[in-house]
């Protein structure tokens, strides 16, 4: 009888065979981060989904390359001027008088050859006075010559005509002969009333050697 109630006292002391194990590491790691985590639609879910500020790096690269590309193509062009002038004997020029004033002013004036511009007032206002156009070197043939003017009312005028302008282009034929310098001479006015006018043109070209 004793030997039997020893015998139930150990195995009351032991451990019980059908205890749960204890939780594994990944078991206990992933109920923390469960109760770490933020419902949707929290604080955390807003600051993951709003898209990052662009550095200011990015803008500084750009017009780093920028700069780089303008300066690129402004030697593209020199070097084909420089071209140009070893490949074409024949040169052309232009030259362009505004006789409209003190009545119209050009308030801006261009001149394209064959589509390119070669030269433009900018926003100075032309009055009475002549401008060159450089000669450059040219193919030997038929090149458009064209002429943009903006005109506008000169401080003289009328109050009923002082805010009304008008703006005229005209293209011409121009034929450069092989190896000589041929001189295009623009020669612009209006003496008419605003509206309903047209700027007379007079062309003249005279080619030397």
């Amino acid at each position: 009888m004793r030997r039997w109630l020893l015998a139930l006292g150990i195995c009351a002391g032991a451990t019980p065979a059908w205890s749960a194990p204890p939780a594994s590491g990944a078991a206990v790691r992933g109920r923390t981060l469960a109760a770490n985590s933020s419902p949707e639609g929290e604080t955390g879910g807003d600051a993951a989904s709003a898209p990052p500020a662009a550095p200011a790096a990015d803008l500084t690269k750009l017009r780093a390359d920028y700069d780089r590309l303008r300066e690129q193509l402004y030697r593209s062009r020199a070097r084909a001027e420089l071209a140009r002038e070893g490949l074409y004997a024949s040169r052309l020029g232009a030259t362009l008088r505004w006789k409209g004033a003190p009545d119209f002013v050009l308030r801006r004036a261009e001149i394209r050859l064959d589509g390119n511009t070669v030269w433009d007032s900018g926003d100075k206002p032309m009055v009475d006075e002549q401008v060159q156009v450089a000669e450059r070197p040219m193919k030997p043939g038929a090149h458009a010559l064209t002429v943009r003017l903006e005109v506008r009312p000169g401080k003289k005028s009328n109050k009923e005509t002082q805010d009304l302008g008008y703006s005229s282009e005209q293209t011409f034929v121009v034929d450069v002969p092989d190896g000589k310098r041929t001189t295009v001479e623009l020669e612009a006015d209006d003496d008419g009333d605003l509206p309903g006018y047209e700027p007379e043109m007079a062309v003249e070209v005279e080619s030397t050697k």
